[in-house]
Parts: C-alpha cells; sequence; structure tokens
C-alpha cells in the first residue's frame, strides 16, 4: 500500500532539524495522515507535543544522529487520535447509578426482586439505576409506579430507560418532584398518566430530567465523585485511542463544569475536552443564554467551553422526534408529530445571541421535522459560515433537506452502534412506515456524497465507547471504504471541534497525538476490524496508554 500513497516528506521552515530539537522519532511505519484519504507516510520525528517531521525514511534518516531516540515500528499501522464529538464522559462513569437493568427481561414484574436489592448512595439518598425499554413499562399489567413501588416502598427511585429518554419513578419520587394529576407537562416532556388520572411513574424526555435534576444536586460527596468519574473516563478513552473528545451533556446545575476545572487544574485531563453546555428546555430563556454568554472559553489548552448541547425533539420509538407527517404507530406518546424541545423560533434566538459569541451548536435531531426546524434556524443566522454547528444522530432526514447540510456548513454526526442500528433495522418502519424508512432513514451516504462534513462517535454509554467497533459498522453499510471512516472520527471531528489547526491529522506543527493498531485495518477483512486493538495511546508526545506486553 505505502508505495501506492503520496508522501509530504515536510519538515519546518523556519529552522534546521537536529537530534537536540527531538523527543522521538519513528521509522518503518505506516502512517495515515489522514490529510486525505490517500496520505500515507512512513516516518515521524516529535520534538515536545509537535510533529516537526513527517515523511518518509530516507528524509527521516538525513535529519538523524545517533543521539536521537528511534523506534522501529516494523510496519506497524498508525493512526490520528481519534476524536469522539458525541460521548457523556462524565455522566458515563458515576458510579450512583448502579442500580441496572436487565433489558433482555420483558416481564417487569420480574425486576422487583433486583430493585429492592438496591440501595440508595449516602450522596444523593436516591437509588438511581438504567437498562430498561420503556416498551416493556408500558407493556405491563399494572402501573409501572406501583410495580416500582413493591420494589421500593420508602425510599425515592429513579431508573433511566436505556436511551436516555425517560426516566422511571416511584411514588416517592414524585412526591418529592412535587408531581400530581395537576402538573402540567414541562416544554419538550410528558408526564404519562394511568386510567385514572394518576402520574403512572414514566416521565418521557425533559420530564425525566426533573428527578436527576433534584438528586444530582451538587454537594461535596457528589463533587468528588464527579471528579473521579472524570479521571476514570480518560483512562478508558485513552484505552481506546481517543485523544479529543465531547462532554455532549454538560449539566450545569450538577457540578460538571467545576468538576473539570479541577482536573484541569491539577493538569489531569488526558483527553483534549471541549464541554457542550446543557441547555434546559424548561429554563428561562434570558437567563440561560446570560449564563452561557459567561461561561465561553477556548485557551487553545485541554479544556474548553465552546459548544451548547440543545434537543430540537425525542425518539421515535417515544413517539416524541419531530416528524413532517404524522407517525403510523398505534399508540403516539405526544401529538401525531412528536414534540419540540426548542421549537424553531426559539431555537432561532439561541443561536442568534450565542454564536457571535463563538458558540456552536450541537444539536439533537432524529425526526425530519427536527432537522428541517434547525436547518432553518442556521439558514437565518446572517453569518453561520464560520460557525461549526452539527447535528447528532440525524435519523430521518427530507430529500430536499440533504444539500442544505453542507449549503449551510452543517456537519452531521452519527451513532452506529449495536443498539442504534437494532433500531432502525427493526423498529422504525413499525412507527413511521417502510416508505420514510426506505427514502430517509439513515441517509449518511447520500449526506457524504454532498460533501457535508460527516463524524461517526459514540454516544457512550448508550452506544460503545471503541471507535473501532464503529468504524466497522460504517464501513459495512455507510461510507465507501475504510478511509473515509477514519476520517470521520478524525479530521473530521477535528473540525468539528474547531481544532483541524492542530489537531485530527498528522502534518508538521500539529499536535503529536496519535496511535499505534495492532494490525492494519485498511488490509484485513472489514469483520476482522472491530477486533483491532489500540497498543499504545500518544497525546501531545507523551504516552497516555500502553497495552500491557507492547515494546516501543
Amino acid at each position: 500500500m505505502i508505495s501506492q500513497v503520496a508522501c509530504s516528506c515536510q519538515t519546518k521552515s523556519d529552522s534546521p532539524l537536529s537530534s537536540e530539537q527531538a523527543s522521538f522519532a519513528i521509522r518503518n511505519a505506516q502512517i495515515f495522515t489522514a490529510e486525505n484519504e490517500t496520505s500515507f507516510a512512513t516516518a515521524m520525528m516529535i520534538r515536545g507535543e509537535e510533529i516537526v517531521y513527517i515523511g518518509d525514511d530516507a528524509g527521516l534518516e538525513a535529519i538523524l544522529d545517533e543521539q536521537t531516540e528511534v523506534h522501529d515500528l516494523e510496519g506497524r499501522l498508525i493512526l490520528p487520535g481519534f476524536h469522539d464529538v458525541h460521548q457523556h464522559t462524565l455522566e458515563a462513569h458515576l458510579p450512583l447509578i448502579d442500580c441496572i437493568i436487565d433489558a433482555t427481561e420483558l416481564d417487569p414484574e420480574n425486576y422487583i426482586q433486583p430493585i429492592s436489592n438496591c440501595r440508595a448512595s449516602d450522596a444523593t439518598n436516591w437509588i438511581l439505576g438504567w437498562g430498561h425499554s420503556i416498551f416493556t413499562l408500558m407493556e405491563a399489567q399494572r402501573s409501572p409506579r406501583a410495580i416500582l413501588d413493591e420494589a421500593q416502598p420508602d425510599l425515592p427511585v429513579a431508573i433511566m430507560e436505556e436511551t436516555s429518554h425517560s426516566t422511571w419513578v416511584n411514588s416517592r419520587a414524585l412526591e418529592l418532584l412535587n408531581i400530581t394529576r395537576d402538573t402540567p407537562d414541562p416544554q419538550g416532556g410528558h408526564i404519562l398518566h394511568d386510567e385514572n388520572g394518576e402520574p403512572n411513574g414514566i416521565l418521557l424526555d425533559s420530564a425525566g430530567e426533573y428527578p436527576w435534576d433534584l438528586a444530582l444536586s451538587t454537594n461535596d460527596s457528589l463533587r468528588e465523585m464527579n471528579i473521579e468519574a472524570i479521571a476514570e473516563a480518560m483512562e478508558h478513552n485513552s484505552q481506546f485511542g481517543i485523544t479529543s473528545a465531547v462532554d455532549a451533556r454538560t449539566y450545569l446545575n450538577r457540578g460538571y463544569l467545576e468538576a473539570y476545572q479541577s482536573m484541569e487544574e491539577w493538569d489531569e485531563l488526558t483527553v483534549r475536552m471541549i464541554l457542550s453546555l446543557w441547555a434546559s428546555p424548561i429554563a428561562n430563556d434570558e437567563e440561560q443564554i446570560a449564563l452561557f454568554q459567561s461561561l465561553f472559553h477556548d485557551d487553545g489548552g485541554m479544556l474548553r467551553i465552546r459548544q451548547i448541547k440543545l434537543y430540537s425533539d425525542g425518539l421515535i420509538q417515544n413517539t416524541t422526534a419531530a416528524l413532517l407527517e404524522p407517525y403510523s404507530f398505534e399508540e403516539v406518546f405526544s401529538s401525531p408529530t412528536g414534540l419540540s424541545y426548542f421549537p424553531e423560533e426559539r431555537l432561532t434566538r439561541y443561536i442568534r445571541e450565542l454564536q457571535p459569541f463563538g458558540f456552536d451548536m450541537h444539536i439533537h435531531t432524529i425526526g425530519d421535522r427536527a432537522v428541517r426546524e434547525s436547518l432553518n434556524a442556521i439558514e437565518a443566522q446572517e453569518n453561520s459560515s464560520s460557525a461549526r454547528h452539527r447535528f447528532t444522530h440525524v435519523e430521518l432526514v427530507h430529500p430536499d433537506d440533504l444539500q442544505r447540510f453542507a449549503q449551510l456548513h452543517v456537519s452531521a454526526d452519527f451513532q452506529l452502534g449495536e443498539h442504534t442500528q437494532r433500531a432502525h433495522i427493526n423498529e422504525l418502519a413499525e412507527f413511521i412506515g417502510q416508505e420514510r424508512v426506505d427514502q430517509r432513514a439513515w441517509r449518511i451516504r447520500e449526506l457524504w456524497e454532498t460533501g457535508a462534513n460527516i463524524t461517526i462517535s459514540s454516544d457512550y454509554d448508550v452506544g460503545a465507547l471503541n471507535p473501532l467497533e464503529n468504524i466497522a459498522l460504517a464501513v459495512d453499510s455507510h461510507l465507501p471504504n475504510v478511509a473515509q471512516a477514519v476520517l470521520a472520527y478524525t479530521i473530521n471531528g477535528a473540525h468539528v471541534m474547531h481544532s483541524e489547526e492542530k489537531t485530527g491529522s498528522l502534518e508538521v506543527g500539529k499536535f503529536a497525538d496519535f496511535i499505534i493498531l495492532d494490525r492494519d485495518i485498511f488490509s484485513i477483512p472489514q469483520n476482522e476490524i472491530r477486533e483491532t486493538q489500540v497498543l499504545i495511546t500518544i497525546l501531545g508526545g507523551e504516552e497516555v496508554f500502553r497495552r500491557a506486553g507492547f515494546q516501543f
């Protein structure tokens, strides 16, 4: 393969290289630089945090001397560090959410015994869990609240559904939240009721945030747990070769920002992080926008605050995704065409008032109406071409809107893990009909062909964190080749993070953020890509992960 691709053979133009300047060098490697889909080199030199040479072995030999530390890679593959632009970095590692439900159990009555064994954390005095399917609860023979009350009659319980778009609570939780039969639905959510008009214990979409906001109100114990969760997340990301990431739902009212700031102050971040601040649909707009404006921060360091996470809609499986035409599903939980967290006019305002401060919008869009309204909101801005707005999930796109992504410089971010694929294949037609699935669902290849910036991300812990699993899925059914899938996880992600000048590809002057793999994903069968392992992760020229037994 090396003989068939271009070698850029770059060196710094401002000064000659010497061994005193270089930290170390690599030769006899297969280095995919990610400048484009055919850009490979064989040698690289690092000085401090940066790459100072990348090219062929002969060019490296010309600037080496005996004192330079040189690593012979024996043909191993090097990639730029992965950019996971949508993960729940802190949230996924909180030890509090430990009452885990087996989603394969389809009789909710069988949840009673395991939930009765769950214990509340001293930090919250709530029992917090995760994992069930909303349809398992909806098909129960009695109220979901009554089932949970039998398991835990005294302590408040909140269990997040496997997609995080609804929460199951008991009577004690409803009491603490002051939710009664007369409580109105919040913007972007629904409080479901039983046949007697009483809350049945299922809080859909934004209503499901109520118990978590109360349970996770910051205290000293939670502050420490938040910091420990970030530290664990750093190690987990490095293990999978992720050197840059976006925490896609940074809650300000749960102490997440302060925890990240402490980690940055202590110089303990080992992933370049962007925080995507959570925009609550139930907040006062003037107060929330002013708070966001005061928090923008981007000094090019390890922690940057420059994205706003907004939900345009919910989920197709909850019938809360915003559709252009009505659902075909028999039982619709919201209106016939879904709901909106941030309707078009409100979203337009947020972009208009936050974009001038440097913020990019990270918009959850599932339904085709959500996509269209979000595109309209961006099109309404006068100077959006320099922004890096992106839509995440993008499950349905009307054909009329495909070209608009590239025209408006909007990135499309996709998650391709097993959970998402299963939902796409087995469920969507039941909700919207096969014709709409065929014409509008998962238009990844079509969007790529328009020239839109395509990224792949994990949505961890809803999806698998391992980028190589998602790259394998992308090549199986969505993108034309492995190189394009890698670009979606590297330089394209760097573009979304406003960091393509320093990360995302391996070029002179950029940070030495790279990984070494145990096999060549460009030549092995596609079904083996997911088995590939990261041998070492280098961030800014320094090792942050090494697999046991690997010599470097």
